[in-house]
């Protein structure tokens, strides 16, 4: 497979020249073009900050390619555009930041359907007047891309406040955390937290420890707890005993790998994905579609989504950071019976 960025296509491009008075017309021509090329390779890459890979996107959108330059950007894989280029929902916020709208979020939700959030910041005025050219904006980013399975929603920011505890409410927090944390102590318990939740009559304790030792000791904290809460008048509390490992892992491409499989395929309505999976051991990633298993094309978009998947983890660069580790690809109907 080719590497994305392959040093032949940085050659290829190196040598192509725009006139500076006519690259603003050639970046206009490129976006409006960019609809037109083939399965959306080059789409993605409209919004990169990479000047090259933005040259793919116009040449693909222009007339002027040349046959060599073509044939091999066409091979640049799908779901290697999203890998190496920014995520949509990044795109979609630095665009609508960089144009001055007072945005505070954006996001995505894929159930029940496919939704584009952005939430605007300000007035209900200011609102109102920018909510349209918001949605364009987002529709604009989307089509560059060929992003046709979501609709948008912008709506206004509503900051929620957090509950502020009252003087007693907040006598009653110190105490029961101070006398548990005494108790705990003295009888030689492991545990890194205690939280009281006045408003909520609720414990909260966290044990360090092995299974086993939590397994151990988890009911005779939950009496010692409630009978400090009794001693000191305090009824109606529950508890929650815990026992929360926290393992820290650093987030390198391995988490990028699985965020473009679920960019791609599920941007875009010809796949027919509703949700992706993953399982790291053994490594396997499970994609739902939504057609049924008794559609007539079920099992050929099964073998096009596994084709593509494949073709995107044995190119150079996803193969090197996999390590040539084996991998299973399911693709499952809606009916979840496999269909790849």
């Amino acid at each position: 497979m080719n590497d994305f960025l392959s040093n032949n296509v940085k050659k290829e491009v190196d040598k192509i020249k725009i006139p500076e008075d006519k690259l603003d017309q050639a970046i206009e021509q490129g976006l409006k073009r960019g609809k037109k090329s083939h399965r959306g390779f080059g789409k993605k890459v409209l919004y990169t900050c990479s000047a090259a890979v933005l040259l793919f996107g116009l040449l693909i959108g222009s007339g002027s390619v040349s046959p060599t330059i073509a044939n091999v950007v066409s091979k640049i894989p799908y779901l290697g555009h999203i890998f190496e280029t920014k995520d949509i929902v990044i795109v979609i916020t630095e665009e609508l930041r960089a144009e001055g709208y007072d945005t505070s979020l954006a996001g995505i939700r894929y159930h029940p359907e496919k939704i584009i959030e952005v939430s605007i910041e300000g007035s209900d005025e200011y609102f109102n007047d920018v909510k349209d050219d918001v949605e364009k904006i987002v529709r604009r980013i989307l089509k560059s891309k060929g992003y046709d399975a979501y609709s948008i929603k912008v709506n206004k920011y509503v900051a929620k406040s957090d509950y502020v505890l009252n003087e007693d409410e907040k006598k009653e927090k110190k105490l029961l955390e101070n006398e548990i944390v005494k108790e705990l102590k003295q009888l030689g318990y492991k545990f890194d937290m205690v939280q009281i939740d006045p408003t909520e009559k609720a414990m909260f304790i966290n044990i360090v420890g092995s299974k086993k030792y939590y397994n151990t000791i988890k009911d005779a904290i939950e009496k010692t707890a409630l009978e400090v809460a009794k001693v000191n008048k305090f009824k109606g509390y529950r508890i929650n005993v815990t026992r929360v490992t926290v393992e820290i892992k650093k987030v390198g491409k391995e988490a990028q790998i699985i965020s473009a499989i679920t960019e791609g395929l599920m941007s875009k309505k010809e796949f027919k994905v509703s949700g992706v999976g993953f399982k790291s051991k053994p490594l396997t990633f499970i994609i739902t579609t939504s057609t049924l298993s008794s559609n007539p094309t079920a099992k050929e978009l099964g073998g096009e989504i596994e084709s593509m998947i494949v073709e995107f983890l044995t190119s150079e660069e996803i193969s090197s950071i996999l390590e040539n580790e084996p991998y299973e690809i399911i693709v499952n109907s809606k009916d979840k019976k496999k269909i790849n």
